[in-house]
């Protein structure tokens, strides 16, 4: 089937290439992995809203833990 891949695959494609390059061997914010996977993304397409990264990242191998700022959690990944 001819054509470009789909959104949602398209997010999982990128976020495993990332893996791969050792982006996550760092901790790494929501914001900051929503930010490098929508540069993969068309600009007429939807970007990858901060609230469904960790839905896309508990199906990667890595560790999650949680920081409490103002009342604010916020998400942060490292490759296990």
């Amino acid at each position: 089937m001819a054509g470009p891949m789909k959104r949602k695959k398209l997010y999982r494609h990128i976020l495993q290439a990332l893996m791969d390059d050792g982006y996550f061997n760092e901790w790494r914010q929501t914001d900051e992995v929503c930010r490098k996977v929508n540069e993969g993304v068309p600009n007429r397409w939807k970007q990858m809203a901060h609230s469904r990264v960790f839905m896309y990242m508990r199906e990667l191998e890595v560790e999650e833990r949680h920081l409490w700022r103002r009342s604010q959690m916020i998400r942060e990944w490292k490759k296990l």
